[in-house]
């Protein structure tokens, strides 16, 4: 067993660095053709290009892991069945699950390898390359500062002080704006609840101003709706909302208390840390689903029609994974329930494949 072990797991290796690195020129191509319209309007340097790409590729390995294990499980096991090479192992008692269980050892160690790198890598990465995005090739001067009171913010009314902004429906949370005179004395600070972005405007539903007098007295008054105008547009504030997979767990987590102690709804934040937790288990279960589809009738089968079924549960993995996460941030469904949802699916229906008739 030694032997076919380390046979089962060379052939796998294999196969996982070319599946990984023809994925991965793929993915950057499209990714740069995508946004090629986009560096030519802003006139983004070859060296700006390149380090956005090269600053992005840690995020683009943690999403082609599981499809490339995926891929490489079906066609190595299909190409050792074509060559009747697993025939000869059955016939001498080797079982499927004996086969398979390198490639649940390997599978593991790539989970944690995956949860690792998404912990320490990914984050600074991924805001690295949306800082040269947004920053260097947008020209976009970077206005915004994180600290433990929320966001601060340079903007055209004056310093804005924002608790949370949600980018996904556009509204901002415990808006203070601070109207500062030449010599930086408080003119007025005006406290903005809510706001919302609709239909091109922000629609505010009460503001209190406070307007100081020289230091000697305030004048505080409720603002009618329309008297307040805001002009900054929701992408004006998206450079100061972080991305989930720009915070580790810990950050995230802490983020999560931060929102919660200030009233602010966190179902989002609740589903995208339980998927830091969900995704880096997908190898393990793209294992266990491709192993019994890989001994299949796999004599009859073209390694064509492999690649095909492997890109097909693929997709499918990452739709029901698409669907679940939109009902979880939507309300609909736990977040627990939203993450691990088609981890659960695909793990059954591996095992169903392993128990059922081959």
């Amino acid at each position: 067993m030694r032997v076919v072990s380390r046979y089962v797991l060379v052939e796998f290796l294999r196969v996982f660095g070319l599946c990984m690195v023809g994925f991965l020129l793929i993915y950057i191509l499209v990714d740069l053709f995508d946004r090629l319209e986009g560096f030519l309007k802003y006139h983004a340097t070859f060296g700006e290009v390149l380090r956005y790409l090269f600053f992005k590729i840690p995020l683009i390995v943690t999403q082609l892991v599981p499809v490339a294990t995926l891929a490489s499980v079906l066609i190595a096991l299909g190409a050792m069945a074509r060559h009747n090479e697993l025939t000869a192992l059955r016939a001498s008692g080797v079982s499927t699950m004996q086969v398979a269980t390198p490639l649940f050892a390997i599978a593991a160690a790539l989970s944690v390898a995956i949860l690792m790198w998404n912990e320490t890598v990914v984050p600074y990465s991924t805001e690295r390359s949306r800082y040269i995005e947004v920053v260097e090739i947008r020209n976009r001067p970077l206005k915004a500062l994180l600290s433990e009171d929320g966001i601060w913010f340079h903007g055209r009314n004056g310093i804005y002080n924002i608790e949370h902004f949600d980018s996904r429906t556009g509204t901002l949370v415990g808006l203070t704006v601070y109207d500062l005179q030449a010599d930086f004395t408080l003119r007025r600070l005006v406290q903005v609840p809510t706001a919302q972005w609709k239909d091109g405007r922000w629609v505010i539903a009460t503001a209190v101003e406070r307007t100081f007098d020289n230091g000697t007295s305030v004048t505080t008054r409720t603002m009618a709706p329309d008297e307040f105008v805001l002009p900054e547009r929701p992408q004006d504030f998206q450079v100061i909302e972080k991305d989930p997979e720009e915070l580790n767990f810990r950050r995230l987590q802490h983020h999560i208390r931060e929102l919660s102690r200030k009233g602010i709804d966190t179902t989002e934040s609740r589903v995208d840390l339980h998927l830091k937790l969900a995704l880096p288990l997908v190898p393990l279960v793209m294992v266990l689903v491709g192993v019994p589809l890989a001994g299949r009738n796999p004599r009859r089968r073209p390694l064509a029609t492999s690649i095909g079924i492997g890109l097909v549960v693929g997709f499918s993995y990452w739709v029901l994974l698409a669907l679940t996460i939109s009902l979880g941030h939507g309300g609909a469904i736990p977040p627990a329930i939203a993450a691990w949802s088609a981890n659960g699916v695909f793990a059954l229906l591996g095992a169903f494949l392993f128990l059922g008739p081959e």
